[in-house]
């Protein structure tokens, strides 16, 4: 059998993350790489298939009437195949994971992964392991695979590496933008900030990014995690500043929204590593998360 030229791969999954989210932010946000690398993967689409796929405004795309049918053929592509291939590793006996995560990250982040992870390799049981403590602090009979934002408290034989790009960008709930929309910088000064203990500078820092550091809110409130602050965002209690990493399940879920999309402070990576390059189920989790 003679297969037509496929289309590259990888341009096709940011594809349909962008077209799913209509957020190149969010579409790098899921897929783990960066703004960027979405643009220039689906700038690659277009010029393989010779059509325009999203019409790019100031702070919002759209799917063009040619992006509107490839979507709609490749979003339940993608599907199959990631469920093929589930299928056939059922056969596989079940092994053990122990991924050790802050805990902020484990609820917004890697948790919500894990079906996915789960539907493509369903012969690995994830093991969430929450911890604060320093890589070079951990036994390594502790754990398999560890993630951590710091460059900083790495033995050296772990050889981690970035993985995931992230952002700070500012959000809140869609009811709250409604209720007192926001069209211009100046407009915070009718909001409430949120702070965490846990990221106390996050405002001070955007602020400063927007070139907007005289802005002065009309409240602000602190908890002592970032999560309690993000979860105020979205009951409307204020605006927070959130890694894109973290908000993205929230906004995909429509619970929050980018105050300004156009608006991410670049942030430092996350790195992984693993204790055991030799350990199967580690090195297939590190290439997945990467991919």
């Amino acid at each position: 059998m003679t297969y037509r030229r496929l289309p590259p791969l990888n341009a096709v999954r940011a594809f349909v993350a962008a077209a799913r989210h209509l957020s190149f932010t969010l579409a790098a946000a899921e897929l783990g790489v960066t703004h960027g690398a979405v643009s220039h993967q689906i700038k690659q689409l277009e010029q393989h298939l010779g059509v325009s796929l999203f019409t790019r405004g100031v702070r919002q795309i759209a799917l063009t009437a040619s992006g509107q049918e490839l979507f709609a053929g490749m979003a339940p592509a993608i599907e199959l195949m990631a469920a093929t291939a589930a299928a056939v590793a059922k056969s596989a006996p079940v092994k053990g994971l122990r991924i050790n995560v802050r805990a902020s990250f484990a609820a917004r982040w890697l948790i919500p992964q894990l079906p996915a992870f789960i539907r493509e390799f369903p012969h690995i049981s994830p093991q969430v392991i929450t911890s604060d403590v320093a890589p070079e602090r951990l036994g390594r009979d502790t754990f398999d695979i560890i993630i951590r934002r710091t460059k900083a408290g790495w033995p050296i034989d772990l050889q981690p590496r970035a993985f995931l790009s992230d952002y700070a960008s500012a959000v809140a709930a869609p009811s709250l933008m409604r209720a007192q929309p926001i069209r211009q910088l100046g407009d915070l000064r009718k909001h409430v900030f949120l702070h965490s203990e846990t990221r106390n500078d996050d405002w001070q820092q955007w602020l400063r990014y927007a070139e907007a550091e005289a802005i002065a809110p009309a409240g602000e409130m602190r908890f002592d995690h970032l999560d309690f602050a993000l979860r105020a965002a979205s009951d409307g209690l204020g605006i927070a500043i959130g890694p894109t990493t973290l908000v993205a399940h929230d906004i995909a879920a429509g619970r929050l929204c980018q105050v300004f999309p156009d608006i991410n402070r670049p942030l430092d990576p996350y790195l992984i590593a693993t204790s055991n390059r030799s350990n199967v189920e580690a090195m297939a989790f590190m290439e997945w998360v990467s991919s």
